[in-house]
């Protein structure tokens, strides 16, 4: 075995064990889970929905880490299949992935599937990786429309979105923006805040969601990937 992939297996092993340490944070998804199913049901026998879109966007999933994105900045295939799911469920018209990539990926081949017109924004607080994201997205044949810079997605001001998804910057960044992020969904609307494993960032997000009235529910159970990320989701 090669010493990177030698240290990457003993990093997830170590993760995990960390993960592992709070089974309040467990018992959090498992309840919210059965919360949410009354308001989106396709989440009741989610596994077997979420199957097929794994299927589907394994191999490009494997690619892209290999050749675009490091997997441990990718966006995880478990997250990537729920996008997948809450679309074609939903069918939402106006979407925005902040921290762009394989999300974009997945969010323009539905918008280009779909038989209703979708506005899809994605956006990124690097320049030089919104590029990389342009020329992936470009490379698979999809429309690369409204990738744009953070600052300028701030100054054309879209809102009223169906779904957002919050996995833009740094730890830091990502805590700075999320407000004005969540602001972004309508009323019904959905919002995927990623990375809510790092117990730090998660805590200080829902100290500041709560002290809004705004309730985050985890999602842990059907997003959690082999390095421990999971995710939270919004009802707006």
């Amino acid at each position: 075995m090669e010493l990177s992939r030698i240290a990457k297996s003993g990093w997830i092993r170590l993760r995990r064990r960390v993960a592992d340490l709070s089974p309040e944070e467990a018992r959090r998804g498992r309840t919210d889970l059965a919360k949410l199913a009354d308001r989106l049901p396709f989440l009741e026998g989610y596994a077997a929905r979420a199957k097929p879109s794994m299927d589907r966007y394994r191999a490009d999933h494997e690619h892209y880490c290999a050749n675009v994105g490091h997997p441990v900045h990718a966006a995880s295939l478990e997250l990537a299949a729920l996008l997948d799911v809450i679309c074609r469920e939903t069918s939402p018209k106006k979407i925005v992935d902040l921290g762009s990539g394989f999300t974009s990926y997945i969010l323009r081949q539905y918008a280009a599937e779909a038989d209703h017109e979708v506005e899809v924004w994605s956006v990124d607080d690097s320049a030089e990786w919104l590029g990389k994201s342009v020329d992936y997205v470009a490379g698979k044949g999809l429309d690369t429309g409204n990738l744009v810079t953070w600052p300028d997605f701030q100054a054309a001001g879209p809102q009223g979105f169906d779904l957002v998804v919050h996995d833009m910057g740094f730890m830091e960044t990502r805590y700075e923006t999320m407000m004005e992020v969540v602001a972004l969904a309508k009323a019904g609307g959905l919002v995927i805040l990623d990375d809510m494993h790092k117990a730090d960032f998660r805590e200080k997000a829902l100290a500041t969601l709560e002290a809004e009235g705004i309730y985050a529910h985890s999602i842990k159970p059907i997003t959690r990937d082999e390095l421990t990320r999971y995710a939270y989701l919004v009802l707006r």
